[in-house]
């Protein structure tokens, strides 16, 4: 679940939606309904990388449904 630190899951989202030709709108939805904090770590360092991980994805997430200029 840490694979690729804190931006993996988002940016491995938004791409395959992207080649699914499905809309921003449409890969936000599927990532907040399938993917975000349905994961599970059980090593403290992963548990915390995880955490990262989860707190970035909705930030953005947040962001772009604002439509808000993202920043890294």
């Amino acid at each position: 679940m840490v694979e690729g630190g804190k931006v993996f899951l988002i940016v491995k989202s938004l791409i395959t939606g992207s080649v699914r030709e499905q809309t921003l709108e449409e890969t936000i939805e599927y990532f907040k309904e399938n993917i975000l904090g349905k994961g599970r770590c059980y090593l403290p360092e992963a548990n915390r990388i995880y955490k990262e991980q989860q707190s970035y994805a909705k930030e953005l997430i947040k962001g772009l449904e604002e439509g808000e200029v993202i920043k890294g």
